[in-house]
C-alpha cells in the first residue's frame, strides 16, 4: 500500500490508504503524457515532492455539490435558490464601495474597450466575494488538477490544465505553490484556470514580467479583457444577448449569467444615478 495525504491545504491533513495498483499508474501516465505537451518530467516530480502536495479522493463530490450544478442541471433548486444562496442583494451592497475605492482604476479599464466598470465588479463579486482574502483558495491548483486526473472523468481537462500551469508558473516566475485555487483548479480574485490565464489574464500596466493573478488591478483589467475577447465592447454593451454570451463565456451557467447580469444592473443603476447627480451639480 501506498500512503498519501489527503484533504484540503487549509484542514488537518489525514493518512490514507491508496492501493498500490490504482494510483502510481494514474500518476505515472499522467506524468507520460504531460511530459507529450512539452512538461518537463523533472519540474512533475518536483511537485509531487514537495511538501505541499497531496491528492483528494473526495474531489468529485465538490464538483457534485456545487449551486450552479444544483440548479442548471440536477433541477434540486430554482433561480431564487440561487440568488439567495449567493447573496446578489449583499453583493450589490458590497461592490459599490468595491468600485468606488477604486473609481479610477476601473475607468480606465471601462476606458479601453468601453465595457461598464459595473460588469468587471459583478463577475469579481460572485467570484471572490470582490477579492475577500477568505476567498483565495483552500486547495493548491496543480494538486485539485492531480486528483481531478485521478479520482474523475476530468482527464484531457487536467492535462491541458497542468500544462497551462506550468508555462504560467514560468510567465510569472511565481512556483506552483503560489496558486492557491478552488475545488476545479481556479486560480486568483478572478477564478481563472490556467489556460484562460495563459490566454487572458493581463498586467494592468501592459508589463508581462508583473502578472500576478492575487493582484486586484490585474484582475480588474483581465476580467475586461476576457470579456472583450469573448465579443463585447462599447459597441454592444447596451445589447443584453451580447452580455450574456460574453459573461456565459466566462462560466457556462445560466443561473451564474443571471445573477452576474443582476449585480450588473444594480450597480449601474447606482453609479449611473450618481454620475447623474455630479452632472447636475456641475
Amino acid at each position: 500500500m501506498i500512503f498519501f495525504l489527503v484533504g484540503c491545504a487549509s484542514e488537518t491533513m489525514q493518512v490514507k490508504k491508496i492501493p498500490d495498483s490504482a494510483i502510481p499508474v494514474k500518476i505515472e501516465e499522467l506524468k507520460n503524457h504531460l511530459i507529450m505537451n512539452g512538461v518537463p518530467g523533472e519540474w512533475f516530480d518536483e511537485q509531487i515532492q514537495n511538501e505541499t502536495f497531496r491528492i483528494h479522493p473526495n474531489i468529485d463530490q465538490y464538483f457534485q455539490k456545487s449551486a450552479e450544478k444544483q440548479t442548471d442541471h440536477d433541477k434540486k433548486h430554482d433561480i431564487s435558490w440561487y440568488f439567495a444562496r449567493i447573496g446578489v442583494n449583499a453583493k450589490i451592497e458590497k461592490g459599490k464601495p468595491f468600485i468606488a475605492d477604486r473609481l479610477e482604476l476601473f475607468q480606465r479599464a471601462e476606458a479601453k474597450h468601453g465595457i461598464h466598470k459595473e460588469l468587471i465588479a459583478a463577475i469579481i463579486g460572485i467570484e471572490t466575494n470582490f477579492a475577500d482574502h477568505q476567498q483565495r483558495g483552500k486547495f493548491y491548483a496543480f494538486n485539485s488538477l492531480m486528483s481531478q486526473y485521478i479520482f474523475t472523468n476530468r482527464t484531457k481537462f487536467a492535462v491541458r490544465e497542468i500544462t497551462a500551469l506550468y508555462k504560467f508558473s514560468l510567465k510569472t516566475g511565481h512556483p506552483p505553490q503560489y496558486f492557491t485555487s478552488s475545488y476545479a483548479g481556479a486560480i486568483g480574485w478572478g477564478q481563472f484556470i490556467p489556460s484562460s490565464l495563459q490566454a487572458f489574464f493581463i498586467d494592468s500596466n501592459g508589463l508581462d514580467d508583473d502578472i500576478d493573478p492575487f493582484d486586484i488591478e490585474d484582475t480588474i483589467f483581465s476580467v475586461e479583457n476576457y470579456l472583450y475577447k469573448n465579443n463585447l465592447s462599447g459597441e454592444n454593451i447596451g445589447d443584453y444577448g451580447s452580455k450574456y454570451k460574453a459573461v456565459f463565456a466566462y462560466n457556462h451557467s445560466d443561473v451564474y449569467v443571471k445573477a452576474v447580469l443582476y449585480i450588473y444592473d444594480g450597480l449601474h443603476d447606482y453609479f449611473s444615478a450618481e454620475e447623474s447627480e455630479i452632472g447636475k451639480e456641475e
